[in-house]
């Protein structure tokens, strides 16, 4: 009996143990800084061009984030231009779900393969030369904001605009749906009436990437979060106008991620 009862425990213990090490096995190794260091320079590096005249920092800076700018391939266009493709920031970038406007690279390293090859015009990169700019991408932190917790919903201390406005995102608003935390994002495509079907993109950081919506159409976060409030109040049927505070309390809170 004795010997029946330490061999259960035995047992036990190394399942604890088994899973221990398959839990810590289980963690995000923090980046190779040699690797990221190597990202860097290549973002910065125009010989990753076909052309040799344009960097990945020609529309994103070396900090990881956007001009601002819409594009067709390289050339800059008019924010609203129907063909143009606005320029996402890379911070977070290494959590999104899906990548592109189109959706249709599943993985961070396919998104910059296929940016490489189709946009600035030069063969398939090198593995290692993908492996240094996937790792630089994957350093890139969303920026935080100190009235939020990391999943996106509002700490205590946040105001109470930004507390009205989280109640909306989830509830009356419906952009919740989309824009699931904690990454803010889906893989999904959608139509919302402009001009076809396109990912949902991510809200973190959105308050500094203006314009908005695929196109640039949109200049101001308040007018973006109003025309999405009109789409899903059609969707869904809600009937539901919402009042100037409710967009100024919304706009808040989208402004905050």
């Amino acid at each position: 009996m004795l010997f029946a009862k330490m061999s259960a425990l035995a047992a036990s213990v190394g399942l604890l143990m088994t899973a221990g090490v398959a839990m810590a096995d289980s963690q995000p190794q923090p980046p190779d800084a040699a690797l990221v260091a190597k990202g860097l320079q290549l973002v910065n590096d125009p010989s990753v061009s076909g052309s040799g005249a344009v960097s990945c920092a020609t529309c994103h800076f070396s900090t990881g984030h956007t001009t601002n700018k819409t594009y067709v391939g390289l050339d800059v266009v008019p924010h609203g231009d129907p063909n143009g493709r606005s320029t996402s920031t890379l911070w977070g970038a290494g959590g999104r779900s899906a990548y592109g406007w189109a959706g249709s690279a599943p993985t961070l390293e396919e998104s910059i393969s296929g940016i490489i090859v189709n946009r600035m015009k030069e063969t398939e990169p090198a593995p290692e030369t993908l492996a240094a700019l996937s790792a630089y991408v994957r350093s890139l932190p969303s920026q935080k904001n100190w009235q939020l917790n990391e999943d996106g919903t509002p700490r205590p201390i946040a105001t109470a605009t930004v507390k009205r406005g989280f109640d909306l995102f989830v509830g009356e608003g419906g952009c919740g749906t989309c824009h699931v935390l904690p990454s803010l994002d889906k893989p999904n495509r959608d139509d919302i009436g402009t001009g076809g079907k396109f990912k949902v993109p991510s809200l973190r950081s959105v308050a500094l990437t203006a314009p908005y919506f695929h196109d640039g159409r949109t200049a101001s976060l308040r007018e973006a979060v109003k025309f999405m409030w009109e789409v899903y109040a059609k969707k869904m049927d809600t009937g539901h106008v919402p009042t100037d505070a409710e967009l100024d309390d919304l706009a808040d809170y989208v402004g905050a991620l």
